[in-house]
């Protein structure tokens, strides 16, 4: 997105190249440093770390309940949607407010040092819901005419889906899809109601210290400006694909 001249392989490489310094420093450089705890993440590094893991782990959990929600059998269908729908209805500060409470409560155990772990539960469940209505209305899209040609043709019905209709499907959602992840990345936000010490949270308690209060002005910007360099390309990118 933010390299568009650069050719897809590139891309994936330097994605991977990224993603992998990462996982390095936080799990340990062959033994040259320490891993580094989730309990110890925060700031920007527990935002883009909140935020890239929730798109990741949204993606798989759509496609899923889009596939329930377009199944045949009504034991797969009416549970899928009520899960989406409740989740899309319910606010996310309330989502992370409930799981921040009833997870524990539910499961036992000392939670104190996983906020982080129910936040990322929180906001992937509530991304992949929010993915999973535009996926399933993007399939709903494809002409049911070329999944009978296909299987005519012999394909089976798993081929079919895989090689005919969720590309054409992929299609048809990026765009709104982008916008699904432009919200998880903003929704990473809300996580210091819960005890997660995200960017936002580090601004506010720099602010609170004397020393930099007059300068909240600047601390603020500074995070404006973080959540728009991140939104800013995928919301181009979406336009551009409506556009095409």
């Amino acid at each position: 997105l933010l390299l568009p001249r650069m050719s897809p392989g590139r891309r994936a490489a330097l994605g991977l190249a990224g993603g992998l310094g990462v996982v390095l420093v936080l799990a340990g450089g062959f033994g040259l440093w320490p891993a580094l705890p989730v309990v110890a993440w925060g700031g920007l590094l527990a935002t883009l770390a909140m935020a890239l893991s929730a798109i990741v782990l949204a993606l798989p959990l759509a496609v899923a309940l889009a596939l329930m929600r377009r199944s045949a059998s009504r034991w797969l269908r009416w549970p899928a949607g009520a899960l989406v729908d409740a989740v899309r209805s319910i606010p996310l500060v309330v989502q992370l407010l409930v799981a921040s409470c009833w997870i524990p409560i539910l499961v036992g155990g000392d939670w104190s040092s996983a906020k982080f772990q129910l936040a990322l539960f929180a906001i992937v469940l509530h991304t992949g819901c929010m993915l999973a209505e535009v996926l399933r209305g993007a399939l709903q899209a494809v002409p049911q005419s070329q999944s009978m040609a296909a299987q005519a043709l012999g394909m089976r019905p798993a081929t079919v889906l895989a090689t005919v209709v969720l590309p054409q499907a992929r299609v048809l959602a990026a765009p709104a899809a982008l916008g699904v992840f432009v919200g998880a990345v903003k929704d990473t936000s809300l996580v210091a109601i819960i005890g997660v010490f995200d960017v936002l949270a580090a601004a506010k308690t720099v602010v609170a210290d004397t020393a930099w209060r007059p300068y909240f002005v600047e601390v603020y910007c500074f995070v404006a400006l973080f959540y728009l360099l991140i939104c800013l390309p995928l919301s181009w990118r979406a336009r551009r694909l409506s556009r095409h």
